[in-house]
């Protein structure tokens, strides 16, 4: 471990040096908690109404739990998505052709789809517009409308100019009210099509426009959709006019015309002051124009403006690897019998030149560990009344010895939506451990690298005692070195062939470190690998069993970790809340102090 030792200590001399030269001497992010951190997102439910009705191409989420506790270790999901259900993240292609298509409405930004939207665009300053007087203030049908006038209303209430770095919130409690189960919820979306209720409220082309020549280039909304029922304000004419600039499309181009996003179907507004740091991260699909999304604020006053100085000055790093069906995401197991369901995207489920519409939605079908994604407690703690007979001869072997070695395993139900959100977040601890990189024997191949507790303590003597709220973030540097895109005939380095022993195992944590970190108070671990635990399946189980005893989160398959310093960023995971999910693909983000340069690595952003 000398040479482990000496890399340590003179990479944390060059950052201390790097911070002196720099001025840099502000005190490091401070940790939330379940009073400084709100969950702006409702839960994704089969038994609400939360899709985009219609019956011919959108249709409700699918969530079926194809893999139980029992015979294994652990339990996963199947996920079946359409883009615009519930908290959802609009870019512009979804309304803005490309430019070179020749279709009408086309422009410059038709060609930002999701995933190529810059990671600091996702957060800002909470600047709320108070549309609660106009709730259902409107014919039947008809969405009532945010204007310009109320726009330079919260402008007064905040005492300037909305702009650059600004997230303006259109606040009317819609979601908040009408997602119901049942036949209640037909009053979100159905209704208002239907013309026998008013329509959610939602801005016009004007207020968008207004917005976005100020700056802002993200607004979220508490209504399902920023497109507002009712007649058009600027209707093409003759035949190219049918359906193609009804106000929902127009609502949409108001923003996206300057390379702006939108965040629909949030909920809690309430709990959001302004001056907030607003968060709203989407799964990193590739080429979609839209994508689920989960949204958070940080309410803390301080910590806003501190972490809203790095925003503004777009210190964000992407930490998320891309979701796509040409990349290794889904887990292929080990042999040809023990995969995961593989990642499928629908494309084109809803087109510009479709039957139903003139816009562009896709359909996701997807493992709840695909990509960078969580493992909640509930993905391998067994949950409350578990028969521990149902676990087979192998999976029983293995929880006796971590019984043994440890403590009885305990049953959970939290899964990913019952995770509390300050579970998500957190200043980062990062402890680089890519020396560990080559240290095992081809010949004991599959085989993981152990991240031990002599890492962990190293680590402490040269930046500090780990303490509770921080998230402890792995640099195993294996994603960034591994992963990029399948290709007949080689082999993938990033899983497949590790779990075959064709290649060295990711770096892997101890079951001891994990509990050495729970009784410090940290409630998440995340890690630049595809999986916390080993490529041997017994010593993963140890590890997440570990996590599941004491009730902590882990983040998984991240890339480029290593562009965070030891100390002083701050680590965001967010994942769509869908119910009951033993897991779900998100996106983990670093946000950096500002004036601290990144390191060094082969990850850019």
């Amino acid at each position: 471990m000398k040479r482990h030792r000496q890399g340590l200590l003179v990479g944390c001399c060059l950052a201390a040096l790097t911070s002196l030269l720099s001025g840099n001497t502000r005190a490091e992010f401070k940790p939330v908690d379940a009073n400084t951190v709100v969950d702006l997102t409702g839960t994704v439910s089969m038994s609400h109404q939360q899709w985009w009705p219609g019956g011919q191409r959108h249709h409700q989420p699918i969530i079926v739990p194809y893999v139980k506790h029992g015979p294994g270790p652990f339990a996963a999901d199947l996920l079946i998505v359409d883009e615009n259900t519930a908290a959802q993240l609009d870019c512009p292609p979804h309304m803005m052709p490309p430019l070179e298509s020749g279709l009408p409405n086309a422009g410059y930004w038709g060609s930002l789809t999701c995933d190529k939207v810059p990671a600091w665009q996702f957060l800002g300053e909470v600047v709320r517009v108070d549309g609660r007087k106009i709730l259902d203030q409107a014919p039947n049908g008809v969405s009532p409308i945010y204007t310009i006038d109320m726009i330079k209303q919260a402008e007064q209430e905040i005492g300037r100019s909305v702009g650059p770095g600004d997230v303006v919130l259109y606040w009317s409690r819609y979601v908040d009210e009408y997602d119901r189960p049942g036949e209640a919820g037909k009053r979100l979306h159905i209704a208002p099509i239907e013309g026998t209720a008013p329509g959610f409220p939602a801005p016009n082309f004007d207020t968008e426009d207004y917005l976005g020549s100020k700056g802002v280039r993200l607004v979220a909304l508490d209504s399902p959709s920023i497109g507002a029922f009712g007649e058009p304000d600027y209707a093409m004419r003759g035949l190219q006019g049918i359906n193609l600039t009804p106000k929902a499309i127009e609502s949409h181009l108001g923003l996206f015309k300057y390379g702006g996003i939108d965040i629909e179907g949030l909920i809690n507004f309430e709990k959001a002051p302004n001056g907030s740091l607003f968060i709203g991260l989407p799964v990193k699909h590739v080429g979609s124009p839209t994508a689920e999304t989960r949204a958070v604020a940080i309410t803390d006053p301080q910590l806003s403006r501190e972490l809203l100085a790095s925003v503004k000055a777009r210190r964000v790093v992407d930490l998320t690897v891309p979701v796509a069906m040409n990349n290794p995401v889904a887990w292929p197991g080990a042999g040809v019998g023990t995969y995961a369901f593989p990642y499928l995207t629908v494309e084109n489920v809803v087109t510009y030149t479709g039957p139903i519409a003139p816009y562009w939605v896709n359909t996701h079908i997807v493992d709840s560990r695909t990509g960078t994604h969580l493992v909640p407690p509930a993905q391998y703690g067994p949950p409350p009344g578990f028969d521990a007979s149902r676990y087979d001869q192998q999976t029983a072997g293995w929880r006796s010895e971590f019984e043994n070695r440890f403590d009885a395993l305990r049953a959970t139900d939290m899964t990913s939506d019952k995770v509390p959100v300050h579970y998500l977040m957190g200043p980062a601890r990062v402890v680089d451990v890519q020396d560990l990189v080559g240290t095992t024997r081809p010949s004991d191949w599959p085989a993981s690298p152990r991240i031990t507790m002599e890492q962990i303590q190293t680590y402490e003597r040269q930046t500090g005692e780990i303490k509770a709220g921080e998230v402890v973030v792995f640099a195993t540097g294996h994603t960034t070195t591994h992963f990029r895109p399948l290709e007949r005939g080689r082999v993938d380095d990033t899983l497949k062939g590790p779990l075959d022993g064709k290649s060295e195992g990711w770096p892997a944590l101890d079951p001891e470190v994990v509990q050495y970190l729970a009784g410090k108070g940290v409630r998440h671990i995340a890690t630049d690998a595809p999986s916390m635990g080993s490529v041997n399946p017994k010593e993963a189980a140890m590890t997440y069993w570990a996590g599941a005893n004491a009730g902590i989160v882990f983040s998984e398959f991240l890339i480029g970790a290593a562009q965070l310093p030891p100390t002083g960023a701050f680590y965001i995971f967010l994942n769509p809340k869908i119910e009951n999910n033993h897991g779900g693909p998100g996106r983990a983000i670093g946000v950096l102090p500002y004036g601290q340069p990144r390191r060094a690595t082969a990850m850019g952003n």
